[in-house]
């Protein structure tokens, strides 16, 4: 297995009760996932600037095993 970094959000992570997790290459993609399942699973059809702040702020970088490419 190689390791690669992602980035990575749960919605614990900004104080929701909520066990939604979020994995992706980029940022970027880890804020359309968030925003799509905030839609979806919490009503929200609109996210403030706080609150998009806040999720920024605790997208962490991970590190996980992926298959070797052969």
């Amino acid at each position: 297995m190689a390791k690669e970094e992602y980035k990575q959000l749960s919605c614990s992570d900004i104080g929701m009760a909520c066990g939604f997790q979020v994995r992706a290459k980029t940022s970027d993609e880890v804020m359309k996932h968030a925003k799509t399942h905030a839609a979806e699973a919490h009503g929200l059809k609109e996210i403030s600037a706080n609150t998009e702040k806040k999720i920024k702020d605790n997208i962490k970088t991970v590190s996980i095993d992926v298959p070797e490419k052969k």
